[in-house]
């Protein structure tokens, strides 16, 4: 099997990646990591936890190697969680080298993040309007920048962000590297990848069919007015304690969380609108076992890394089957089995297909005995033309 030396790492980072425990690198860091170190151009698919983080990280640590003051890689990421997680994994892979990373996002103090740049920085990981902001203000110069990564690059396209992206990256060198991961590449996604880059080497991991394997899928079908108290059994009855419930929108994930504090169900909340301080201190509290059930908007459905999730219950299903494999991924981590139920109304039934289709199973019988019965059907006679 192919160790991180073959792939090009040196001796001490692999050495200090063996100490962390990854002793054999993952498909998507095999395939991309040789193609960042010679400098190409890459647009790679890989899933929720595919170590796709590491696939870049680690080369862009290996071709830094030496602190600077000026940023020479920029990370632009979706929301503020995944900003931190990505920063957080430069932080432990560069622990024994002297450079610098710093976390730059919106909802949190403006002046710190300034201070922070001003002492000399070599890794900047953003959100694209905070950032945007700061380089607009001058206090964030971007002309040294060697690697660009656009982490997400389908979610980046679906918040609206690509206005602000682009205001970025004409503040770069044309003679940069950049590399896009994204969980998938539609359309769109080649079209930035053609807008922003140079003949990239196109990499694609486990994309035909995405089958989180360690995880149980059950779909229960029920009205709307009946998932608050259906809800209220599963969590109580099955004694979940460590839950993250999905819905639309912030309103919903209000209304579920106070409907399960009525029963007597610790629950909080995090969506778009609530301050990144607030966020931090509700994702302390829920990783420290203060409450046991997180209701989220999809905003957390990336970026948050916490191992221990037991269960994961979408009360609505999302539009889109890629974000339903992103939410039912925070469960089922290193290893461990997970659960993952979702509410299905009638409204929404149509979309099982699109889940079924991607995942590669059958998560509702009563469209397996769709299937079965429209195959056992005998055919329709076709009816004469007459002239």
């Amino acid at each position: 099997m192919t160790n991180f030396i073959e792939l090009g790492l040196s001796k001490p980072l692999s050495a200090l990646v063996a100490q962390l425990g990854f002793t054999q690198p993952t498909e998507i860091q095999e395939k991309t990591i040789p193609h960042i170190l010679s400098g190409q151009d890459v647009l790679a698919s890989a899933q929720t936890g595919s170590g796709k983080t590491a696939a870049y990280a680690l080369p862009i640590i290996e071709c830094l190697e030496v602190p600077d003051k000026s940023p020479r890689a920029l990370i632009l990421a979706p929301t503020r969680e995944l900003a931190q997680q990505v920063e957080q994994q430069f932080q432990m892979f560069g622990e024994k080298t002297k450079l610098r990373a710093v976390t730059i996002y919106g909802g949190s103090g403006y002046e710190q993040q300034r201070r922070e740049l001003k002492r000399g920085v070599d890794i900047v990981v953003a959100t694209p309007g905070r950032l945007l902001d700061l380089v607009e203000s001058g206090d964030c110069k971007l002309s040294a920048v060697e690697i660009l990564v656009l982490d997400e690059a389908d979610r980046l396209l679906d918040m609206g962000f690509m206005p602000q992206v682009r205001k970025i990256i004409r503040k770069l060198s044309p003679e940069r590297q950049t590399l896009m991961f994204s969980a998938t590449i539609d359309d769109r996604v080649k079209y930035i990848a053609s807008e922003f880059q140079m003949t990239p080497v196109t990499i694609q991991v486990n994309t035909a069919r995405i089958e989180p394997t360690e995880i149980e899928q059950r779909m229960y079908h029920v009205n709307e007015f009946n998932k608050d108290a259906l809800l209220a059994q599963l969590i109580q009855e099955s004694k979940m304690d460590s839950v993250i419930v999905f819905t639309r929108t912030r309103r919903k994930a209000n209304w579920v969380k106070s409907r399960l504090r009525e029963v007597n169900v610790m629950a909080e909340e995090i969506h778009g609108e609530i301050s990144q301080a607030q966020r931090e201190k509700t994702l302390s509290m829920y990783r420290n076992g203060a409450f046991s059930v997180l209701v989220a908007t999809d905003v957390a459905a990336r970026g948050l890394d916490i191992p221990s999730i037991s269960h994961v219950i979408n009360y609505d299903l999302p539009d889109s089957p890629e974000d339903y494999v992103h939410r039912i991924g925070r469960t089922g981590r290193a290893g461990r089995s997970g659960v993952a139920l979702s509410f299905v109304s009638d409204e929404q039934r149509h979309l099982i297909r699109d889940i079924e289709k991607i995942t590669g199973r059958v998560l509702d019988p009563n469209t397996q005995a769709r299937k079965t019965q429209a195959l056992r059907r005998p055919p329709v006679p076709r009816r004469r033309r007459f002239i």
